[in-house]
């Protein structure tokens, strides 16, 4: 009888990776419970650099559950393996060792910046409990058509969110919060600002993008123009005026007209409506500017590649049309 081939490293990484793969669901559940007990923010409360055990962590937590310093330790050291935590081994004076934690370059973006802003909210958002439960329908949506989010619930994310006070606070927040990462971003590299003296944003929610617009460019008046229910909630911000209204009937007339994530929420012939409602209302020397993610036709596990095409399926079941494009 012919013995079996001895595995290779390259097969013994490919079977844990799809192990890996296939228990994936701890990750996003890991860090949803870590930021409800507020391990990241006791650990930084420590100070700068400094680490922290499990132990020392659950003592600042409101339990007398005698196994929580054991389940701390065990989702810090989880997340400490996917770089989001720094982790040293300490030995004490009577040479027993423990765990002690640090938050990593990733992980302060679990943390609340000088503006207060963080990932928390987009993490709240995707694991919010419809959006959840919507993943379920996906195999039924691509067979059978239609969105998995409305065979859940009856309906599509932004119904949804014109209808529930919650859903629509936790969607606000996490689209504000992100446009202020990624807008920061923006304004260090980007000068198509410069010498502008008005910019309508399109979809612009709560004013997020205008206002930091108009903080680096203040010469600039800034309208934010969105849905009435959203504008409502948005807040005062100097030198930017609210502005409701449906922009697939008409966009407010200026110089320039900005969009942020909008056209990927929308099919094509969307799309092209709503292109053509920003030619009709930018002035004739003006320009409209669209900040987009793009695809390359070949997908590449690079950082940026990977995270874009997870948008893009997230992207599957939430609204008709919606989703990333490529340049072609």
């Amino acid at each position: 009888m012919k013995s079996s081939q001895p595995i290779t490293p390259k097969e013994e990484e490919d079977c844990l990776r799809a192990i890996q793969y296939a228990t994936s669901t701890v990750l996003p559940f890991a860090l949803k419970t870590a930021v409800d007990l507020r391990l990241f923010e006791i650990i930084a409360e420590s100070g700068p650099g400094s680490k922290v055990s499990a132990a020392e962590i659950v003592s600042k937590l409101p339990t007398t559950n005698p196994k929580a310093p054991d389940i701390v330790d065990r989702i810090l050291r989880f997340l400490t393996t996917h770089s989001v935590l720094d982790c040293d081994l300490v030995t004490d004076q009577d040479g027993n060792t423990r765990r002690s934690y640090g938050v990593s370059s990733i992980g302060r973006y679990f943390l609340p910046n000088e503006n207060g802003i963080s990932v928390v909210p987009m993490l709240n958002l995707t694991m919010d409990r419809r959006l959840i439960e919507c993943w379920n329908f996906l195999k039924e949506a691509t067979l059978e058509g239609g969105l998995s989010f409305q065979r859940a619930f009856g309906e599509d994310m932004f119904e949804a969110v014109s209808k529930d006070r919650k859903l629509a606070n936790t969607f606000n927040q996490a689209m504000s919060n992100h446009t202020a990462i990624v807008m920061e971003k923006v304004l260090q590299i980007y000068r198509g600002f410069q010498g502008l003296t008005q910019v309508i944003d399109v979809g612009g929610g709560l004013g997020t993008n205008l206002k930091l617009i108009v903080s680096k460019y203040p010469q600039i008046k800034g309208i934010n123009f969105d849905l009435p229910l959203v504008v409502k909630d948005a807040p005062n911000i100097p030198g930017v005026e609210h502005v409701g209204g449906d922009m697939f009937n008409k966009i407010p007339n200026g110089e320039v007209i900005f969009m942020k994530w909008v056209l990927h929420d929308w099919g094509d012939d969307e799309c092209l409506k709503l292109l053509r409602n920003c030619c009709k209302a930018v002035s004739e020397r003006g320009k409209v500017i669209l900040i987009e993610s793009m695809m390359s036709e070949l997908p590449s596990t690079d950082v940026v590649a990977t995270t874009t095409i997870q948008f893009d399926v997230g992207l599957l079941h939430l609204l008709p049309g919606a989703k990333e494009r490529t340049l072609k």
